[in-house]
């Protein structure tokens, strides 16, 4: 970062739900992000939330909820907790610019009572996560409403909103009520760090025939992230003549680790073993994600990161995360029958197949928090930014998103 960016993002901390420092707080994101920030000069501070100490006063609230027939859940949005997780963090903090990852911690009024102020970084708003057909957190009615009342507030008193994909950006101002010019979008980086010597490598035999094709899946939400859908497109696969396997990390429940295609691999630590994850992700021919619900879908950056072409449904966030050239986007009511006949033809094409991977790879330098962070920097140096957009890639400038 120039010179004259660096002092304006003096006097900065990131928060998040948990210790930010951690590759296990939120999939390692907030400590990309930080590393990144510092490496280009930010003078950001780490928010450092001990989670472990809320583990018994958590379970206390919720049988106090229980007990007095108002439901359980939702304790991380509750005053209770809000307050003794601001109370935990020194109060030097609190006086700084903030850029939160979490929508509700810390509130945006503890903030400015202190001389702070917070920018929040979102993959979605807690109003579209908790609505609608799919929702993917669950809470008591009348939780959900002080959750959606207190997320308001805090977009309201906030000095920016930045979400990570368009659709979040159209849930902050239409269901938070966020004037359309304090909201902003940039693209954040796939959570790896690739070594200095990383060079491309693949397996040139033709994938599905003379060598199994991979398909490579990663998630700890085996279920909403797709993976029994995906083996149902093995298996289409498999009964077309193609060699091919799953090969999965994450979670993956006992019933599923014997079905025949599947390679579990089990879960890899980023922190411990990040070289193992690359490796895993750079052997798969296709990254896939068939999420029916997806805020964005850090896992098919990390595989464009490394070069790997990607695939899933064009729903939510992938609608930001699927390039057009680099990636195979399908509508959310497709069958694994047309799914599979969609991966063959590119498979079967030996200039679609390389065309796609080449183009994951050129892509592979612009899906990095540095260029995250440089758009970042250029937002709050002049206030405003046109950000790298990875749905745009391959397209013109004036092309829209192909319709699924």
């Amino acid at each position: 970062m120039s010179t004259a960016h660096t002092h304006l993002v003096s006097g900065w901390s990131l928060a998040a739900v948990g210790d930010v420092t951690r590759r296990a707080c939120w999939s390692g994101t907030p400590s990309y992000f930080l590393e990144a920030a510092n490496k280009a000069g930010w003078a950001m501070e780490p928010w450092r939330l001990d989670l472990s100490r809320f583990v018994g006063a958590r379970r206390r609230w919720n049988l106090f909820q229980c007990l007095k027939g108002a439901g359980t859940g939702g304790y991380q949005y509750s005053e209770a907790f809000l307050s003794a997780a601001e109370r935990s963090v020194p109060m030097a903090l609190h006086a700084t610019q903030v850029i939160s990852f979490n929508q509700h911690f810390p509130r945006a009024a503890t903030l400015a009572a202190a001389g702070g102020s917070v920018s929040y970084y979102i993959d979605a708003t807690v109003a579209s996560l908790s609505g609608g057909e799919g929702a993917t957190v669950r809470l008591p009615p009348a939780k959900r409403t002080e959750a959606l009342r207190q997320e308001r507030d805090n977009f309201q008193r906030a000095t920016r909103i930045v979400t990570m994909a368009r659709w979040a950006a159209e849930s902050a101002i239409h269901e938070c009520g966020v004037p359309r010019e304090k909201v902003f979008t940039i693209l954040p980086g796939a959570n790896l760090t690739l070594p200095d010597d990383w060079q491309f490598t693949c397996d040139e035999r033709k994938p599905g025939r003379e060598r199994p094709l991979v398909l490579g899946f990663v998630g700890k939400d085996w279920q909403r992230k797709g993976l029994p859908f995906l083996l149902e497109v093995r298996n289409v696969l498999a009964r077309m003549n193609w060699k091919v396997v799953v090969r999965a990390v994450g979670n993956c429940p006992d019933e599923l680790r014997q079905v025949e295609g599947l390679e579990y691999v089990g879960f890899i630590d980023k922190e411990r073993d990040e070289g193992r994850l690359l490796r895993f992700l750079a052997d798969c021919d296709l990254g896939c994600l068939f999420s029916k619900r997806e805020p964005l879908g850090i896992s098919t950056l990390e595989f464009l990161r490394v070069g790997v072409p990607v695939t899933g449904f064009g729903v939510e966030g992938l609608l930001d995360t699927l390039p057009p050239k680099a990636g195979l986007r399908f509508a959310p009511n497709s069958s694994p029958e047309e799914v599979a006949l969609g991966i063959a033809s590119v498979f079967s094409d030996d200039q679609a197949r390389f065309a796609a991977r080449e183009s994951a790879r050129a892509l592979s330098p612009t899906v990095t928090w540095e260029r995250c962070v440089r758009e970042w920097g250029h937002l709050i140096a002049v206030g405003s930014v046109e950000p790298f957009q990875l749905w745009k890639a391959g397209r013109s400038e004036a092309a829209e998103p192909e319709s699924v």
